[in-house]
């Protein structure tokens, strides 16, 4: 495997609204290569979920720019230096908060370093598991993923096969099921909005 050839990137915390939102972060992350260190979703009342990314900052001015357009995010934090991150852990005043805040650190977040095609296939596996986790969760997810424009329908069909694919070797047949619907009712959806045009 070559080296990373590492850029002047920042860590960045990007917090979401909503599931629709959220889908349209992962698009434009995905959709413009950067890194994602960790993917947290809590479906609170306040937010719903966090990307931790590294990011570069002409990246970081492009997806401020488009979240005007597009709303990609409800808040940003950049992380510069890891007394920045104490400095944030040490504010929560309450011992019983910072033990909360930390076991929900483990239980929901699942962190990402490039070591070797091992962990990039545990990264994979950990995202198919979000996604389909995501697609059970809600018909709204499903409807967002089909009907957002962050990803083009070419995209999401590999998208859909690459997590089948990968279901078909772990024999989750019933997991295969649900996104072949998908992909039945993706199709579906793009015909359509093409005889609409």
């Amino acid at each position: 495997m070559t080296g990373y050839k590492r850029h002047r990137e920042m860590e960045v915390y990007l917090t979401t609204y909503d599931g629709t939102q959220h889908l349209r972060l992962h698009g434009w992350l995905k959709r413009n290569d950067t890194l994602i260190k960790s993917e947290n979703i809590v479906d609170q009342d306040d937010y719903f979920g966090v990307f931790m990314v590294y990011i570069t900052e002409n990246q970081l001015n492009k997806l401020k720019e488009n979240n005007t357009e597009s709303s990609l995010f409800m808040n940003l934090e950049v992380m510069s230096t890891e007394s920045e991150r104490w400095n944030l852990f040490q504010s929560i005043k309450d011992k019983e908060d910072k033990d909360n805040l930390f076991d929900k650190i483990q239980d929901f977040m699942f962190s990402f370093q490039i070591k070797d095609k091992d962990d990039i296939e545990k990264f994979l596996t950990q995202a198919n598991n979000t996604s389909i986790a995501l697609f059970k969760k809600s018909k709204d997810f499903i409807d967002d993923y089909i009907e957002t424009e962050e990803m083009n329908y070419g995209d999401k069909v590999k998208d859909l096969d690459i997590m089948i694919e990968a279901f078909i070797e772990e024999e989750r047949y019933e997991d295969c099921a649900i996104l072949v619907k998908i992909k039945k009712k993706m199709k579906k959806y793009y015909l359509q909005k093409q005889k609409t045009k």
